[in-house]
């Protein structure tokens, strides 16, 4: 009996030495905290990269010819409109001109003779007509020579600056010969490309944000200004965007940029807190509880949002995921909600 009795005992300290044991092993009931999985609508901004580009240019042409006399510009100076750049001598032309005058008071003195005989039938009507044609030549080379000198003193069509001069002083130039070229970019335009789709948004007068890379954290104001006509094979159309030039940020043709449109996209679907995504896993997953255990769960995921991140597949709304501490967790593992 005694010996039945020791058997018996030593059984009983083993099974409850194993039940330790298996309770040993299994995982801890850890407190977390949980998440439900939401239909969210976020809107987004928009962002477009682009180069800049000379709000105006033009480049001039001599439309007299001469010798230049007078040159009031040099390259990279800044010129304003209407001042003059350059005089071409216009000696021989003021000499022209004085003859040609000298021919029009002749031809008016003989057309008022010629109008006095012909009241008086002594003239016939063919030669007062002649004379009277003979003033309107008069008149018409006056004209051109009064027009040609004005056109000697060459005047800069717009403001900017001069960045292309090919003349000098004492150069003979004749019509059509290349002058100047300047450039205004007291504004510049960037210029980005958007597709089709996205168009309508962009409305003349829209105010947008500009960054340039030359000037990193400083954003810069800006209004669309056009939609170019002709678009790229892609079905993409050049946007016009004008952007104030200052002296103490300036920009320069061909810088890059970047335009943001705000709430121009709107993106709909379900989310969760990115603090949900177990960084442990290889693929993109979350801890789903059920009851009160949790399921790890391989999930798709798409467009972030802020703090949270949308789920094309995996999750439905109304689940709930683990938000804290999903390193330390195990599949299958009991856990408690705090």
């Amino acid at each position: 009996m005694l010996i039945g009795g020791a058997v018996a005992l030593l059984m009983s300290n083993k099974q409850k030495q194993a039940a330790q044991l298996e309770e040993a092993r299994r995982p801890l009931a850890t407190t977390v905290s949980v998440a439900t999985v939401e239909r969210q609508t976020v809107t987004e901004a928009a962002s477009y990269l682009g180069k800049t580009e000379f709000w105006r240019e033009i480049q001039m042409n001599a439309t007299t010819q001469g010798t230049i006399r007078e040159l009031h510009a040099a390259l990279n100076a800044t010129v304003r409109e209407g001042q003059p750049v350059l005089k071409v001598d216009a000696e021989l032309l003021e000499l022209q001109l004085a003859q040609a005058e000298a021919g029009l008071r002749k031809a008016r003195t003989d057309l008022t003779r010629y109008e006095t005989l012909h009241r008086e039938n002594n003239l016939p009507a063919s030669d007062l007509e002649n004379a009277r044609l003979q003033v309107k030549t008069a008149e018409t080379a006056v004209y051109t020579l009064k027009k040609q000198i004005r056109d000697a003193v060459v005047l800069a069509p717009i403001g900017g600056t001069v960045t292309e001069k090919p003349i000098e002083r004492g150069m003979f130039i004749a019509p059509g010969a290349p002058l100047m070229t300047i450039t205004d970019v007291s504004a510049v335009k960037v210029v980005i490309h958007v597709p089709e789709a996205e168009l309508a948004q962009f409305r003349p007068g829209r105010a947008v944000k500009v960054e340039f890379d030359a000037y990193p954290g400083r954003p810069f104001s800006g209004a669309v200004h056009q939609i170019r006509l002709k678009g790229g094979e892609t079905g993409r159309f050049p946007v016009e965007i004008r952007v104030d030039n200052s002296s103490a940020n300036p920009l320069r043709v061909g810088m890059s940029a970047n335009v943001t449109l705000p709430g121009a996209t709107s993106v709909n679907g379900l989310s969760i807190p990115r603090a949900a995504l177990v960084t442990t896993s290889q693929q993109p997953a979350v801890y789903v509880l059920n009851q009160n255990r949790i399921t790890l769960r391989t999930i798709e995921t798409g467009a972030g949002a802020g703090t949270n991140v949308f789920v094309r597949n995996g999750l439905k709304a109304g689940e709930q995921v683990v938000v804290s501490g999903t390193e330390a967790l195990q599949n299958g593992q009991e856990v408690i909600i705090k």
